[in-house]
């Protein structure tokens, strides 16, 4: 091995010229070299290596090449290098204006992040030791200071710390993911890639930690001179005296797995100082101190582990008892259990578990894959506890930066190794790709004057390790030969690739093989490497950390899958676990392909020397890697190349603020010509390519300084006015505001000061009110007065005259007799009238100024009322507006589907105007840039924003009073912004603004274009009239859509249809426009969908069904702009070795295929044709023809050669083309002439048929012209290449070829080569473009392809499924990162069948080797939400494709969390706090109970079929069966007897898992509140929950969930049989174990009463002894008590319970429960096919340990009388037949005493072995037969009658008659024998006459002994390999395994446990043993009992063997 590592390194290792530096180099930079090496002006190694030599002596360790990095690691920290300054100095700096600095670099890729459109990465290469981890924590270091400077300066947001998470992770992943090696002391032993999301102001808002292959083999072993894991000896060194009790540690040196290298101690390393470090990293990432404490007590476990050491005997014994004890007690584990699973290897038999004992080496294997797997776990968790800190948005870019381990090359390198240098290949590649490949072909693409330079391609040395039969598929494909070893690897390599050039193959090593990496060639040693890849973590080790006490190992193995993917060791379907490489290299290339999506910055470390040391530089180590890193021709290209490439355009816009004076150009490329030209005249730092502007880094440099300049003094200049223009608009609105508040003030004072003058002026209107009133008073009085005077007079002087008059008129009134009181009456009254006028009037005068006054005064009170009544209108409009909303809305829900279809096309063309219009201005404004008319510009923004604003704002109050119909959608200047969004409802909707009440898919409220009646007119009548009502699919509901299972090709062909009657739509200017709908609404129909419908009529529309799908709708296939459909004739080739073929090419649905020949039919195949002739009716017969459709002709051939044609039909011209599947899949095509009957072999070929013959009836010539030349069919391709995979398409070099062109993908590499360059061209124009393109509803798909999926109406089943039973439909399916969808066809514009929903709960079933043997098809199933998608396909790889990334989706899902695990949760963190858990049971409605059933289980339960699990099943699914066990639940609150109740729903609830929690929780929540407590019903409920507790016990967290109700309920009901019930159960709990059946119904009706049950134990003899039992009762406590009862305590032999009927009777483990034992009894006796009835249970001897000191009469050796006595009479005696004749007198005189006649003597069979003695008489029948020679005298001869009627019968007669006779004789002579047999008995018996029982048994027992042998136990084995004869006894006794020939007494070979390696069952009813290098392999049917039998002997041996050490204090040997 060393010759070859020296012969490798010679032949790299430079010579002594190569080593001086070339003349002038030493003077070239000075003696302080060039800062970046492209300015060297002589290149070679030479003088790359000197300039690093000077710049290292001067401590100056970084160096450019161009924008590339080289670090020297110094090996020493250098002051000043990485402080505080030295960030904020280079973070001020461009690259290149500072010496040269890993900042640099880290500043130029956070700048990046702005300048380049794509995210950026960090890829840190170098040899292990080089510097990578450093390098990594000081970009970290860097990139967090820039985001805390991004925060302080760019707003007052808080920080969520993830800078200091990020940085704090670097300790705790140090501490477990480095160890020192050879040429590391802090090497990294995994990769790690840390992603950084940042936001648009620079701040880190999230993280990402990635690791990649931890070495996890190091844990149990190192290499010699290296070290475990860093975090170990820190713990040891740094745990205080507290700690190292509690974990009983010790000094390192007393571990094995710290001392396995046997090298010195590293006493350079501050462990000490490292542990603080990570304690206080784990602090501050938020790890709880439980965690930290649970991580160290793992570390301990694993270290305590080691130290386990086994010794041989009967296979691997564990010798260090004391390390399994510490060992189990730190992992929470069982130490027996433990030692049990570390020494043997368990499996099952016939239903039943065995134990087959391992060997030393395969106990320590099982020892390390324990310690690994803990480790490995725990790892794991930190790294996920680590992301769950750091989490956060990814809404911007990212900075990825990867670590991965260095090239590494040993003395001695293993499959570690081999691992890590091809990731190093791999990243090698991606290197040079980026720097040589890509940047040339560039080069030679735009055309540059360019001088190809040569570089080192490793793509040769990937194809020997990862290609097909390469070297990891070899060991993958040998990992999976159970009987593949290391050897039979080495030799598959060897003949498969000793031929390669880079394969190396040893001549003289039988364990080694080499490959020449691109670092060197690098010899690797096989041994290990098919284990290591296995990654051997058994099944069982798995379950019994799964069973472990502490929750912390439980959680770290709760989601680990097993070996076969299922939850017990009982499944016997197998399924491939993947290896450790094949996860590797998906993990490397998931990592590439993250890697590709970025923009690179690479670091390359360099290592001075190999040995550690500072300021020592090896020239020889360092040129070496300068040579295989290929730093010269990297130097080469930045110096010569142009790293830097723009296209015109966008070099135009990035730099055109320094084009704005004196560019005389038209062209984006002349005027790009000119600015270059402008800073660099002499066109050496940049050069123009046909669309793209190439620039070295420094201009590029100079013209960002220069471009950042202009626009920092622009942007100075834009802040200005806009600082004044938000001055002046907060001003505008400051004096509206004064102006508002002065108006008001001004309202309030004048009105204030009114009211003072309206007081006033009543005060004086009253005062002068009663000084007028008394001056009328007064002048009233006078007048008054003076009236009255004046008529007196007057009445004097009428007096006078009436006197005077009344002597003249005496006479007539005489004659007229008038009245005089009438009279009297009348003149007051004239009197009064004569002065009221006046005097009413002058009041009316002053009433009325009076009145003026109190006008105003009198309005405003009036006014009151009318503003209530105003007030009252208001409310009357609005509930009349709420009732016409309302009513629109009822009319809404009524809409038809146009006129869904012309609301969404009204959305769509409002939308389409908005984005139009906000494109538009964008674009105007930056055509419109212009820093010399800013004010311009300004004053354009303020007037578009304040003025308009105002003035909207102005209408908008003048239209106050106006009807509420209108919709503002504008806003004012002083609103807030709008939201980036594309619902137009966003943008200006208040809630009190009406809106439609239909909801598209994307649940968003849209503006209904009906609103405004006033703008938009409604559709004519007769559009109505044509419009059936449709129902609305809620947008809310929970649907699954797939068409291909349920029929609704009505529904979808009238949307269609009326898609096609309605193209012509109302738009919202009230004018008619016409157009098909293509938004991304939620109803997509056009008229081309219509054909798609009918299509697909049969059985292709089930029903609307998705998985949570919200809308049922087309989507496109892809949603990227549809690339256009190319075609042809190219020359390919697709790798070096391979020819040039000419094939047709064609690009269609974004996939490039290529086919042998021009398809130039559009269909073509097999059909049957019925009838001939003018008349199909009078011809029945059928004829296979070869139908060929070209255009509109289809021609029909007698065969496939197309050369006899018989017919043709022109299906353009035909009447009609009719689907007729339902009749054989048939299709009928009417002509004028006659009708063609045709039929496929297949529905699916039908469906096509019809598909394309239905499209050519109906289509034009055109049309037909484009599908013609659209009609590729992929299934017919050579070979496909998704377009979306391609990284590059560009012009090759090839000048024997010209016109070629080159398609690189990540995995490959196609040349192409076309006939004219326009073509090439063309080819070249079409595949590429950008990436992301090929998108799904807005994400990348992962996989895509054809699958067959099956159809509802087909039975699919291990027994009945079979081909004809399958009934599949071809679909385009697609997988995206949310779901699963299948398309009809893979057309752009497909209809979308059916979509799957992936969640956590989804689940897949892998491909079944039975369904294949049925159908002929590889299936794969995956089952969702509502249902199950079972896909088929032909190959096996592409089926595993698909599963593996259907799950690969699911697993990547966040867990679905339900209330009920919310509950537990919120319950477990507030448990020490009563108040709370308290208020949580009152207010939490899942804590109450429950009188309807459940609509849903409580626990996320996964989907899919549950009849694979074991136990009876009445449901199809889990959540099916969940609510079951519910409505069972409540059903028993009622039953008289629960016991049948209760045992039905425990064994539904049994398995699988999951529904033991559900159980759980269901009792839980029904027992939290019941209505009545202490009811007969929740007594029977709280009965139910005792039996599940003895039954099985739940998960974790459930268990701790159902512990803490049982306390709370013991708590609030003290005294009652509730709580009586909840301290069973919790002391239930704790005793349960693992049980296989659930209780029998004695048990059951036991646990129900609380009390014990009673058993019966039998004893051979006829004795039996009744014994109490309970729920958790061992078969080893049972043991126990029989022997204290029994006085038999100090007893060295063992006795054991065995299960015992007629026929079967086998030893009970002694941890097995007795009542799952009894359980399985009465399982038994109802099964009578499984064994029967007649169950019991024994009590026996089952080891003989000392059967010499047995005291003679005691009660052990009366049980050895019974069983030697069984042994006996079964035939396992070897003893002449008078010796078994005197035994059975002996035990006729032990049973009966002396002989007397009148005794009753048993049957002979059950004191003689009967069964020997008719084996005697067969082998003496069979001698007789013809052809079969007697031998001599051996045998006892007898001469009877008998003997010659046998003769004579067997000599004569026919076949039928002489079998009969046989027969008859046999039994004749039988009975013959057996009657002389027991004459010979009796007559014993007589003379044992005065024997006593106890004499008898003696002599009887003295007699056994006499046999060698007594003490085995033999059991009846075959051997049919010739090593022994045919019939054997195997003998297992306390110090051997014996072989016996059947009934002889001596045996063949003795086999002492010592020499016994291993023994066990590999195969059913075959047993081996492993006998110093021996196999010994028999046949048998005890398999199980010889196994279970040999491990007790052997654990007994241990046993004594350990006690006696431990005695005598001596040191027993170990391994």
């Amino acid at each position: 091995m060393e010759h070859f590592f020296q012969e490798a390194y010679k032949r790299n290792a430079p010579t002594c010229d190569e080593l001086q530096p070339a003349p002038g180099a030493e003077n070239e930079g000075g003696d302080e070299g060039v800062e970046d090496m492209a300015m060297l002006e002589d290149l070679h190694d030479g003088a790359i290596m000197h300039n690093l030599f000077l710049r290292y002596r001067q401590r100056r360790i970084y160096t450019y090449i161009g924008s590339i990095l080289a670090a020297v690691n110094p090996y020493q920290p250098l002051a000043g290098l990485y402080e505080r300054s030295a960030v904020e100095l280079y973070a001020r700096h461009h690259l290149g204006q500072m010496p040269p600095h890993i900042f640099a670099v880290a500043n130029e890729c956070y700048r990046a992040l702005w300048r380049r459109p794509r995210s950026q990465c960090v890829l840190i290469s170098g040899e292990s030791g080089a510097g990578k981890t450093e390098s990594t924590k000081l970009i970290l270091k860097f990139l967090s200071a820039m985001s805390q400077h991004s925060l302080e300066v760019s707003s007052k947001e808080r920080s969520s710390r993830v800078e200091e998470a990020l940085l704090e992770s670097g300790p705790i992943m140090e501490a477990f993911g480095n160890a020192r090696t050879l040429y590391n002391n802090n090497s990294s032993r995994f990769g790690k890639f840390v992603q950084l999301h940042f936001n648009q102001k620079g701040s880190i808002q999230g993280g990402r930690i990635v690791d990649y292959l931890l070495e996890k083999n190091r844990v149990v072993r190192q290499n010699v001179g290296e070290r475990n894991y860093h975090i170990f000896y820190a713990l040891l060194a740094g745990a205080d005296h507290q700690q190292m009790e509690r974990l009983d540690l010790s000094p390192s040196c007393a571990y094995h797995y710290l001392t396995h290298s046997g090298g010195p101690p590293d006493n350079g390393a501050d462990d000490k100082g490292t542990f603080q470090e990570v304690l206080n990293a784990m602090r501050t990432m938020h790890f709880t101190e439980d965690n930290i404490c649970e991580i160290l007590r793992l570390l301990a476990g694993i270290l305590h582990a080691g130290n386990i050491h086994f010794v041989t005997a009967g296979g691997a014994q564990i010798a260090s008892k004391s390390a399994l004890s510490q060992t189990a007690e730190l992992l929470g584990l069982n130490p027996d259990q433990l030692a049990e699973v570390l020494t043997h290897r368990s499996m099952i038999l016939r239903g039943e578990e065995i134990s087959t004992p391992l060997t030393v080496e395969q106990a320590v294997d099982s020892r390390d894959s324990m310690a690994m797997a803990l480790y490995s776990q725990c790892f794991n968790w930190i790294v996920r506890k680590l992301n769950d800190r750091i989490r956060g948005k990814d809404d911007f870019k990212s900075i990825s930066i990867l670590d991965i381990f260095g090239f590494e090359n040993f003395e001695v390198n293993h499959f570690e190794q081999f691992n890590i240098n091809y990731a190093n290949e791999k990243l090698q590649e991606y290197f040079n790709k980026h720097i040589f490949s890509l940047e040339q072909l560039e080069y030679n693409k735009e055309g540059l004057v360019w001088a190809n330079i040569d570089w080192t391609d490793n793509g040769e040395c990937l194809d020997l390790i990862e290609k097909k039969l390469g070297l990891l598929a070899l060991i993958n494909e040998e990992s999976h030969f159970p009987k593949a070893t290391d050897d039979t690897l080495l030799e598959k390599l060897h003949s498969q690739h000793s031929k390669n050039a880079f394969y190396v193959k040893p001549r003289v090593a039988v364990h080694y093989f080499g490959v020449r990496h691109y670092a060197g060639e690098v010899v690797y040693d096989v041994r290990g490497t098919l284990e290591k890849n296995r990654d051997t973590f058994r099944d069982d080790v798995l379950h019994l950390l799964r069973d472990s006490r502490l929750d912390f190992v439980y959680d770290l193995f709760e989601h680990v899958l097993s070996r076969n993917n299922r939850d017990t060791l009982k499944s016997s379907c197998k399924h491939r676990r993947p290896t450790v490489s094949s996860h590797f290299k998906d993990s490397l290339h998931s990592l590439m392909a993250t890697l590709s999506a970025s923009d690179p910055f690479f670091i390359r470390c360099i290592k001075p020397n190999t040995h550690k040391m500072p300021e020592h530089f090896d020239t020889a180590v360092v040129l070496n890697q300068l040579r295989y890193s290929g730093m010269l021709e990297t130097v080469k290209i930045r110096r010569a190349g142009f790293p830097v490439r723009r296209p015109f355009q966008e070099f135009c816009c990035r730099y055109q603020v320094l084009m704005r004076d004196g560019l005389t150009a038209a062209d984006a490329r002349g005027r790009c010509a000119e600015l270059l030209q402008r800073y660099d005249s002499s066109a050496t730092d940049w050069q123009m390519g046909k669309t793209k502007v190439f620039l070295r880094e420094g201009l590029e440099h100079r013209l960002e300084k220069q471009r950042e300049v202009v626009v920092l003094r622009a942007a100075v200049i834009i802040r200005a006015h806009v600082a004044g223009y938000v001055v002046r608009k907060r001003y505008r609105r400051l004096v509206r505001c004064v102006l508002l508040i002065q108006k008001n003030y001004r309202a309030f004072y004048w009105r204030r000061k009114f009211l003072l003058l309206r007081w006033a002026a009543l005060t004086l209107q009253t005062r002068l009110r009663g000084h007028m009133a008394r001056r009328l008073v007064r002048r009233m009085l006078d007048e008054s007065q003076a009236r009255k005077r004046e008529q007196e007079e007057q009445e004097e002087r009428e007096r006078q005259r009436l006197e005077e008059e009344q002597l003249a008129q005496e006479a007539f009134r005489r004659r007229e007799e008038p009245c005089p009181a009438q009279q009297l009456v009348v003149e007051p009254q004239l009197a009064q009238k004569h002065h009221s006028p006046d005097t009413l009037k002058e009041t009316l005068e002053e009433s009325s100024q009076t009145l003026d006054l109190f006008s105003e005064e009198e309005d405003d009170k009036a006014l009151r009322p009318q503003e209530a009544s105003q007030v009252e209108e208001i409310l009357r409009l609005e509930r009349e507006i709420q009732s016409l909303q309302m009513k629109k809305e009822r009319q809404e829900l009524s809409l038809t589907e146009a006129s869904l279809l012309r609301l969404q096309l009204l959305r769509d063309q409002e939308l389409k105007h908005l984005e139009d219009e906000a494109c538009e201005a964008a674009q105007h404004f930056l055509r419109s840039l212009n820093f010399d008319e800013i004010d311009e510009c300004v004053r354009n923004i303020e007037s578009s924003l304040g003025v308009d604003g105002d003035q909207e704002k102005e209408d908008g109050w003048r239209r106050a009073d106006r009807e509420e119909e209108d919709v503002d959608e504008g806003f004012g200047a002083d609103d807030e912004p709008v939201k980036d969004s594309p619902n137009p409802s966003e943008h200006g909707h208040s809630d009190g603004q009406r809106t439609s009440g239909i909801r598209t898919s994307d649940d968003s409220s849209e503006e209904d274009p009906y609103a405004n009646d006033g703008v938009v007119p409604p559709p004519p009548a007769a559009v109505l009239l044509l419009e059936p009502p449709c129902e609305l699919i809620p947008p809310d509901e929970d649907s699954d859509y797939d068409q291909d299972d349920e029929s609704a090709v009505a529904s979808g062909g009238s949307m269609a249809a009326l898609s096609n009657a309605n193209d012509e739509r109302w738009s919202p200017d009230g004018c008619r426009s016409s157009g098909t709908y293509n938004s991304s609404g939620a109803y997509r129909f056009g008229s081309e969908e219509a054909q798609s419908s009918f299509e697909d009529s049969e059985d292709d529309f089930d029903r609307l069904d998705t998985d949570d799908e919200l809308s049922y709708r087309r989507d496109s296939v892809y949603s990227c702009v549809t690339l256009p459909y190319f075609h042809s004739f190219l020359h390919i080739k697709g790798g070096l070795m391979n020819m040039w073929k000419r094939r047709w090419c064609v690009l269609k649905d974004e996939t490039f295929l290529w086919f042998r020949a021009k398809q130039e039919a559009l269909k073509q195949g097999w059909l049957h044709k019925k009838g001939g002739g003018s008349s199909t009716l009078s011809r029945r017969n059928w004829k296979r023809r070869w139908f060929v459709l070209r255009h509109s002709k289809l021609m029909y051939f007698e065969n496939d050669g197309e050369d006899k044609l018989k017919g043709v039909l022109d299906i353009r011209t035909a009447k009609e083309v009719i689907d007729n599947a339902d009749k054989e899949n048939g299709i009928d095509i009417i002509t004028t002439e006659r009708t063609y009957h045709l039929v496929a072999e297949t529905a699916e070929d039908a469906s096509q048929w019809f598909s394309v013959l239905s499209q050519v009836h109906g289509s034009t010539e055109q049309e037909i012209g484009e599908m013609h030349d659209e009609q590729a069919n992929p299934q017919n391709a050579v070979g496909t290449l998704d377009v979306g995979t391609i990284d590059s398409a560009c012009a090759a070099d090839n000048p024997e070829r010209p016109n070629s062109f080159v398609i690189i993908t990540a995995n490959r590499v196609l040349h192409c080569n076309a006939d004219t360059p326009e073509e090439m061209h063309h080819w070249i124009t079409l595949l590429q473009r950008a990436k992301g393109d090929a998108r799904v509803d807005g994400q990348e798909f992962i996989i895509r392809g054809w699958l067959h999926k099956e159809m509802k109406s087909s039975v699919v089943g291990v027994a009945v499924g079979s081909k004809a039973s399958l009934k599949l439909k071809k679909r385009w399916f697609l997988l995206t990162h949310n779901s699963l969808d299948y398309y009809k066809s893979s057309e752009r514009g497909a209809l979308k069948l059916g979509t799957l929903v992936l969640n956590s709960l989804c689940s897949v079933v892998p491909p079944d080797d039975r369904v294949f043997k049925d159908t002929g098809y590889w299936n794969v199933v995956v089952h969702g939400r509502k249902h199950s998608y079972r896909l088929y396909c032909k190959l096996l790889n592409e089926a595993i494709r698909w599963a593996a990334a259907v799950q690969n989706v699911i697993d990547a899902k966040a867990p679905i969390d339900t209330p009920t695990q919310q509950l537990m949760l919120q319950i477990k963190e507030n448990s020490l706090n009563p108040e709370v858990v308290e208020q949580i049971y009152r207010r939490n409605p899942i804590l109450r109970y429950s009188q309807h059933p459940l609509h849903s289980p409580l626990l996320p339960l996964p989907y899919g079929d549950v009849h694979q699990a074991s136990g009876p099943r009445t449901c199809g699914t889990l959540q099916e069966e969940a609510l079951a066990a519910f409505a069972r639940l409540r059903q028993l609150e009622g039953a008289a007897d629960p016991a049948p109740g209760i045992g039905a729903l425990l064994r539904a609830c049994r398995e699988p898992r999951a529904l033991r929690d559900e159980l759980y929780c269901q009792l839980v929540k029904q027992t939290a509140r019941p209505p009545g407590p202490h009811g007969p019903a929740n007594l029977a409920r709280w009965k139910t929950l005792a039996c599940a507790a003895c039954a099985f016990l739940p998960g974790r967290s459930v268990l701790a969930y159902v512990r803490l109700h049982l306390k709370r309920t013991r708590e609030a009901f003290p005294g009652t049989e509730i709580e009586r019930y909840a301290a069973f159960a919790l002391d239930a709990l704790k005793k349960t174990r693992g049980r296989e059946n659930v209780p029998s119904l004695e048990e059951i009706r036991a646990v129900v009463e609380r009390r014990d049950m009673n058993t019966t134990v039998h004893c051979h003899g006829g004795g039996c002894c009744k014994i109490t039992i309970n729920s958790h009762t061992t078969a080893g406590e049972v043991v126990e008590k029989l022997l204290r009862g029994l006085v038999m305590e100090d007893s060295r032999n063992m006795f054991a319970l065995f299960e015992h009927n007629d026929t079967v009777e086998k030893a009970i483990e002694s941890r097995a429960v007795v009542a799952d034992v009894l359980a399985k009894f009465e399982r038994l006796s109802f099964s009578p096919d499984e064994g029967g009835a007649g169950w019991k249970l024994y009590f026996k001897l089952y080891c003989f340990l000392d059967v010499d000191n047995v005291p003679k009469d005691s009660v052990e050796f009366a049980f050895m009388f019974e069983q030697a006595h069984e042994a006996v009479i079964r035939g396992q005696y070897p003893a002449p037949e008078e010796t078994l004749q005197f035994l059975s007198a002996l035990r006729l005189q032990y049973l009966l005493g002396d002989q007397s006649p009148g005794a009753h003597v048993p049957d002979t069979s059950q004191v003689f072995p009967m069964a020997r003695l008719r084996t005697r008489v067969q082998n003496s029948a069979r001698s007789f037969a013809p052809g079969v020679e007697r031998s001599g005298t051996s045998e006892r001869k007898r001469s009877s009658f008998l003997e010659g009627t046998l003769r004579r019968s067997l000599r004569g007669g026919s076949l039928g008659r002489r079998r009969s006779d046989s027969d008859n004789g046999l039994e004749a002579w039988l009975r013959e024998e057996a009657e002389a047999i027991r004459t010979g008995m009796l007559e014993k018996w007589s003379k044992l006459r005065g024997v006593t029982r106890e004499q008898a048994m003696r002599k009887y027992m003295a007699l056994v002994r006499d046999w060698p042998g007594y003490g085995s136990t033999l059991f009846n084995v075959e051997c049919g390999d010739g090593t022994f004869p045919l019939e054997l006894w195997l003998g297992v006794s306390r110090e051997a395994v014996s072989v016996y020939k059947r009934g002889e007494p001596r045996p063949l070979e003795v086999f002492p446990y010592e020499r016994i390696l291993s023994f066990g069952a590999p195969l059913s009813n075959t047993y081996k043993i492993a006998v110093d290098g021996r196999e010994l392999v028999f046949e048998t049917q005890t398999v199980m009992a010889i196994a279970k039998l040999m491990k007790a002997y052997v654990g007994m041996m241990v046993q004594k063997r350990y006690s006696n050490c431990q005695s005598l204090g001596g040191q027993c040997g170990v391994r």
